[in-house]
């Protein structure tokens, strides 16, 4: 993993909002979304190539590389982490998730995290649900007072960085949620889910933050993907 530190930055009570593409997109879209709507400033840029295979063209190969931005909004004190991919091995998820809550850190304390992504329930709904979990029994009452619903118990696991950020970051003592929006198709992006959680967190966050370029990126009608079990992550 190679680090371009690019500004430093100096905040109080920070929120740190990560998450990286999932199902449907919907972690990277949310934090991708954010990072232009609030205009935030780079912080640090992390490349990483950790693909266990090379890329090919016209006979030559390479080795391929994601990269990861650290973005800051001074004004609210938020920090959003976003990427184009998920880390492909375990160890890199864990050194991408530490790398990130180390580096909040020095920026100042980190008052909450908010990890993202998207959910597919077994009894699909219209889109518009936002499900949550949380890292302590009063954040996940306060998720119920936004009428976010808690995560059904068919699900026991949230894998790789979205799921993992949140548990890092509790061993830290640093409060977190994960709000998961219902998809409908996980192939393909899905930008209602993304929009409903952005409304959720400008919402708890007393922000105004834009949505209508997602919005006007929804399928009305989508079509019913052939599943075989309820996922997230």
């Amino acid at each position: 993993m190679k680090i371009e530190k690019i500004q430093d930055f100096s905040l109080k009570d920070i929120v740190l909002i990560s998450s990286l593409p999932d199902m449907g997109k919907v972690g990277g879209i949310v934090t991708q979304h954010l990072t232009k709507e609030l205009q935030t400033k780079k912080a640090a840029k992390i490349v990483l190539t950790d693909k266990p295979w090379v890329t090919l063209k016209k006979g030559l190969i390479d080795l391929p590389h994601d990269e990861y931005e650290l973005t800051v909004d001074e004004k609210n004190s938020i920090v959003v982490f976003t990427g184009e991919n998920q880390p492909q091995e375990p160890a890199s998820v864990f050194e991408m998730a530490n790398f990130v809550l180390s580096a909040v850190s020095k920026m100042g304390n980190i008052k909450m995290v908010i990890s993202t992504g998207g959910y597919l329930p077994s009894e699909s709904g219209n889109g518009e649900r936002v499900f949550g979990v949380a890292t302590n029994s009063i954040l996940l009452k306060n998720l119920s007072e936004q009428k976010v619903k808690p995560l059904a118990s068919e699900v026991n696991t949230i894998t790789w960085f979205n799921g993992l950020i949140l548990g890092l970051g509790k061993n830290q003592n640093i409060d977190g949620i994960g709000l998961f929006g219902e998809i409908v198709n996980p192939e393909t992006p899905q930008f209602q889910a993304a929009s409903n959680i952005i409304k959720v967190i400008a919402k708890m966050l007393q922000l105004n933050i834009d949505t209508s370029e997602l919005d006007k990126k929804i399928i009305k009608k989508p079509v019913e993907p052939k599943k075989e079990g309820p996922g997230i992550g």
